[in-house]
């Protein structure tokens, strides 16, 4: 059996927190239904030296623009078929988020071959109206991890 003593669980929680509070953090919230307009458009402007987080913002509107053509047009045909288009939406929501939290550079089904087409200096243009610098593509430092003090426990 392994020895459980050894770990710290608040040091686990707080290096995952760190984790999340960067690139990761960004590229998830790219995939919440519905805010993702909000957050890509965020994560695009504020992320911009990340390839990461302008991958997943992307996905995050081609993925956006998809639900609201289902919501909306149809809608308007069929209300069955658009039940079923919206959880096949939300289905691509929650495997976008998984892939985000993940690390990983990988197009969603369906939705990621349209992605790739917005080009990302395209829209870091539209929102801030100055030219996107290709030539840095460094990430933002991830803060380190604060050490952890031993917690004591009071004699007795």
């Amino acid at each position: 059996m392994a020895d459980l003593s050894n770990q710290n669980p608040v040091a686990d929680i707080q290096a995952k927190i760190v984790a999340l509070s960067g690139d990761k953090g960004w590229a998830i919230s790219c995939y919440i239904p519905v805010f993702n307009i909000v957050t890509c458009v965020l994560c695009s402007i504020k992320m911009v030296n990340s390839k990461f987080c302008l991958f997943h913002a992307r996905q995050g509107l081609a993925l956006f623009a998809f639900w609201f053509f289902t919501t909306i047009v149809i809608s308007i045909i069929s209300p069955l078929v658009s039940l079923m288009t919206l959880g096949l939406v939300i289905a691509l929501h929650i495997a976008g988020m998984v892939i985000a939290y993940g690390g990983k550079v990988t197009e969603i089904p369906i939705i990621g071959t349209f992605a790739m087409k917005i080009p990302e200096d395209y829209i870091f243009k539209m929102l801030t109206g100055k030219i996107l610098d290709k030539n840095v593509s460094v990430t933002p430092p991830v803060p380190p991890v604060p050490p952890v003090k031993p917690v004591e426990t009071p004699k007795s």
